[in-house]
């Protein structure tokens, strides 16, 4: 199961590690449970919600983020985030894949980053989508 924990910590501006303490966890985990490398505990996910202000169900769920949140439906300047997560890959396995860090790929989903032709070409091809497709 997909999470949008990423978008929202990152929309709210809170810091990887200052979210984690004040979920009594380490930063390595939220890490691996924000980029899908681990699954949460069912307390995790409760806390997390409660802490981002959302539900559980709204939060852990394999549907698009702008769709669950449409406030991010104009903001996303790229569409790697919905095609990846509409794939069913996760993002540290696609991080993998295109030899980038989860970090790197963290940016240039949410547009923080804006990502080498070479980067769009791997993308493109490992995505089986046009560079135009997924990049504006």
């Amino acid at each position: 199961m997909n999470n949008h924990i990423y978008m929202l910590r990152k929309k709210r501006g809170v810091k990887q590690y200052d979210m984690a303490r004040a979920l009594g966890v380490s930063p390595s985990y939220l890490s691996k449970i924000e980029t899908g490398a681990q699954e949460p505990t069912e307390k995790f996910k409760v806390a997390c919600a409660k802490y981002l202000k959302t539900s559980v169900d709204r939060l852990f769920n394999d549907s698009l983020v702008e769709k669950v949140y449409p406030e991010f439906a104009n903001g996303l300047k790229n569409k790697l985030w919905a095609v990846r997560r509409e794939l069913g890959i996760k993002q540290y396995d696609f991080a993998k894949k295109l030899k980038v860090s989860t970090p790197f790929l963290s940016k240039v989903e949410l547009g923080l980053l804006d990502p080498p032709e070479q980067f769009k070409t791997l993308a493109s091809k490992a995505l089986k989508k046009s560079k135009k497709d997924l990049f504006r």
